[in-house]
């Protein structure tokens, strides 16, 4: 952690565990509230270590990984490669929708946590309407108008993926190709995590998630790969949690000798699958690269 880091969290809890003690000894005059002013502020240092230390954790955490990925023993242990193989045994490919590509591509934009998101947030765009009603304009509050119009523009997003849009969008983008496509869509191995999948043909791979779909020729393929992410959450500047993901990526280069990079997002033994389909559609005996990731999220609470 950089020092600077170190002396900001040191100056807000020296800050906030002063201010609390000033405050409660001042505006209360009784024993419970002398109580309180000694109380208050050590609860504050107790939580700014506790977060401190989960930081520091995750870091060390975060650095190990980063060692386990580069010299090839995150994936190898003997406990992991007999967790996968009880995985691939009895693991069943998702089943493509009898009327074909269209049906099931749309199909897969219809799906719980998509309904939940649109549900949740028409809720919260009807409550807000609801409140606001009775007032006048210029007594909307910034908090109120926020959620209002966050309601609205999610429930419409919601609309989006409900209706399939991103899946329809690919669909005249690869007119002239279709057939082809799918053709090898539904002969095709569909792996399906939550709002994200692939589907591995012979001729075409498909990736989707809930902001679009993009194809390409197994033939264009240039490198193919997986990616081990560590996702670290800030709130303003507060360390809140680390998230780990697996990505699989391909390299794909276009006629134009442009090369372009696509992922899809998935769970461990998911995207283990994915890379050993991939290893044998391109023919290669050897394991696809494994790369370590680290980013920052930083998040802002406002009210």
């Amino acid at each position: 952690m950089e020092k600077k880091r170190k002396y900001l969290i040191f100056l807000v809890t020296a800050v906030l565990s002063l201010t609390a003690f000033f405050v409660t000894a001042i505006v209360t005059d009784s024993k419970f509230g002398k109580i309180l002013s000694f109380v208050i502020p050590l609860a504050v240092i107790a939580v700014s270590a506790a977060i401190y230390t989960a930081e520091l954790r995750a870091i060390k955490k975060n650095e190990a990984i980063k060692r386990s990925v580069g010299n090839g023993e995150f994936f190898s242990s003997q406990s992991w490669r007999q967790a996968y193989l009880n995985f691939r045994t009895q693991y069943e490919f998702a089943n493509i929708h009898p009327r074909g590509m269209r049906a099931d591509m749309l199909r897969n934009y219809r799906n719980l946590p998509t309904y939940l998101y649109f549900l949740f947030f028409f809720t919260v765009a009807v409550v807000f309407a609801c409140i606001l009603m009775p007032h006048p304009i210029e007594k909307m509050t910034k908090f109120r108008f926020m959620m209002l119009l966050g309601g609205i523009l999610c429930s419409c997003d919601g609309i989006r993926r409900l209706a399939g849009i991103p899946a329809r969008r690919w669909m005249k983008r690869i007119k002239a190709e279709y057939s082809d496509v799918e053709a090898s869509y539904n002969s095709g191995r569909l792996v399906k995590s939550w709002t994200s999948g692939i589907n591995i043909g012979t001729d075409y791979i498909v990736i989707f998630n809930p902001s679009r779909v993009v194809s390409f020729r197994t033939a264009d393929i240039v490198e193919a790969g997986r990616k081990v992410v560590r996702e670290n959450w800030y709130n303003t500047g507060i360390y809140v949690q680390t998230d780990q993901k697996y990505k699989v990526y391909f390299v794909v280069g276009h006629s134009k000798k442009v090369q372009r990079t696509y992922e899809v997002e998935l769970n461990v033994f998911e995207s283990e699958l994915v890379c050993d389909e991939v290893r044998e559609l391109l023919d290669r005996r050897s394991e696809l690269p494994v790369s370590y990731e680290e980013t920052v999220r930083e998040d802002v609470t406002t009210i």
